[in-house]
């Protein structure tokens, strides 16, 4: 969660970058934006999510399964695909279980694993869910043209791949 509230104008940056010349005002001032508005992304997500009595781990988890409803995954697969931990996955999968909308299944050829199903009652609130949720989340870019969108995705991916290949 990136806190600053006050962005800095870029003149702020431009005479910071005077007495400290490693600074790029236009680098610094395109991450600064992009944090601000991810964790902004994220408390509305968050909202979004809180009307349906859902945590982003709880949704993801649901998301996830709900993608190819046939494959079998097992709690680590998954809690690797959803970007928590594996201890955070059993705690997501028990609660989403006791609300009856997971089934953990024990594999057939390794008696020591478990499958993870969604259940009919997750996937008819998902479809309940999803259609009012996927229609809010596109009001935030209906303001972008599909090319600007496209544009702005290549942006992401690689902003994505320098953040992946980053050495302090």
């Amino acid at each position: 969660m990136f806190l600053l509230r006050d962005i800095p104008p870029r003149y702020t940056l431009d005479k910071l970058a005077q007495r400290y010349s490693e600074l790029d005002p236009s680098a610094l001032m395109c991450l600064i934006m992009l944090l601000r508005t991810g964790s902004d992304l994220s408390v509305i997500f968050d909202k979004i999510l809180s009307r349906y009595g859902l945590s982003q781990g709880r949704f993801l988890t649901l998301i996830v399964l709900n993608r190819n409803p046939n494959e079998e995954i097992t709690p680590s697969e998954l809690s690797d695909k959803v970007g928590v931990t594996r201890a955070t996955m059993t705690g997501l999968l028990t609660n989403l279980s006791k609300d009856g909308l997971v089934d953990l299944v024990q594999h057939k050829e390794d008696r020591r694993k478990f499958i993870v199903q969604l259940t009919s009652t997750g996937r008819k609130i998902l479809d309940e869910i999803l259609p009012g949720y996927y229609r809010e989340i596109s009001i935030l870019v209906a303001d972008l043209k599909e090319d600007e969108r496209e544009q702005f995705i290549n942006f992401l991916v690689r902003i994505g791949t320098a953040v992946q290949n980053f050495k302090r």
